[in-house]
């Protein structure tokens, strides 16, 4: 499952590893969006497969960020 953001901005965390296992509802990233800071949280359980964004990078709405296999 991919997950992708909700809106643009700018990552400033990445909380996880390519190999890492993440429970639904733990936060993956956080993204800064007009001077606010949000949580993109994985919406299941399951390994990170890929991760396609680096702290510090800019995103637009709808980007893939992570791949999260079950």
């Amino acid at each position: 499952m991919v997950v992708r953001a909700p809106m643009p901005g700018t990552i400033i965390s990445v909380n996880f590893k390519v190999g890492d296992s993440v429970k639904a509802g733990d936060v993956l990233f956080i993204l800064e969006s007009m001077k606010i800071k949000n949580e993109i949280k994985a919406p299941q359980d399951g390994k990170i497969k890929e991760i396609l964004v680096t702290e510090g990078q800019y995103v637009k709405r709808r980007d893939t960020l992570v791949d999260i296999e079950e």
